[in-house]
């Protein structure tokens, strides 16, 4: 390996590791070799060869990233040992744990016009600037299949949501969904979730996201899903069933939210982040 290739891996990484905003999000999945790198970038200032065969390694959690779209998408980057001179990073998406390979392809066409640079930071703009869309070529397999007598629904995951009024984050909480108008239902517990309903929307969603984390809750984004339409009347969930309760969310046990969605195990544990 080149030493110059290596100085400016290294540098790239810790680079982005010095940055508050991006640090939390990288984790480097070959600790020794950058370690080894390190010591041997900072020992010579020659251009000699490295004995390196292994390529160094890391992944992107876009969890960490408040980049709530992309909130299931992680992403590992390997350098090849003629990076970036040669060469550009090798990609590979998981989203939700499966394979993301549209988002391969697309990172990696994008990459095409800055050969010879380095990409970290190149790729988390990307990602910052195609959020909405990053994952519309993978999500277009699901949104084809039969969704007769379903409706698109929203899911939002909490850590935990606790019921009572000592409380004060979650009545927090419920008193802006109610302000909101939004319409849905909330499982208390661990985890805590949030099923947003029609006629509330995905955007309506994402406000509640911004308004719970104002107030010191905070989801791991929204997740659209569809719920058969009978399950999500049948829990009370919205509509005519809302406005009798005085506006407020349906308090839902796992029955409740198993009736929702229709008796289906494989969507509850879905909805509950159980893969």
């Amino acid at each position: 390996m080149d030493i110059v290739d290596a100085r400016r891996q290294v540098a790239e990484i810790n680079a982005l590791l010095g940055q508050l905003k991006y640090s939390h999000a990288v984790e480097i999945t070959t600790p020794a070799l950058f370690g080894r790198l390190e010591r041997a970038v900072g020992a010579t200032n020659s251009n000699q060869t490295l004995p390196v065969k292994k390529c160094l390694s890391l992944s992107i959690k876009c969890r960490e990233l408040d980049i709530d779209e992309l909130a299931g998408l992680i992403l590992a980057i390997d350098f090849p040992l003629d990076y970036p001179s040669s060469s550009s990073c090798s990609i590979t998406a998981i989203n939700d744990g499966e394979d993301a390979p549209s988002v391969n392809e697309r990172i990696e066409t994008y990459l095409r016009s800055f050969a010879g640079c380095e990409c970290l930071e190149l790729i988390l703009d990307w990602l910052s600037d195609n959020r909405s869309t990053c994952l519309s070529c993978s999500s277009n397999n699901a949104e084809s299949e039969d969704t007769a007598g379903k409706i698109k629904c929203y899911v939002l995951r909490f850590n935990h949501l606790l019921s009572g009024p000592e409380h004060k984050k979650e009545k927090a909480m419920m008193d802006a969904a109610k302000k909101m108008k939004l319409q849905g239902g909330l499982l208390w517990g661990t985890p805590g979730i949030v099923v947003v309903v029609p006629p509330s929307t995905e955007e309506d969603a994402r406000e509640f996201v911004s308004e719970s984390r104002d107030i010191g809750k905070r989801p791991d984004g929204v997740e659209a899903m569809h719920f058969p339409e009978r399950g999500v009347e049948e829990a009370g969930l919205g509509g005519l069933a809302q406005q009798k309760r005085g506006g407020k969310l349906q308090s839902l046990d796992t029955a409740m939210l198993r009736t929702a969605c229709g008796g289906d195990e494989d969507l509850l544990r879905s909805v509950l982040g159980v893969r």
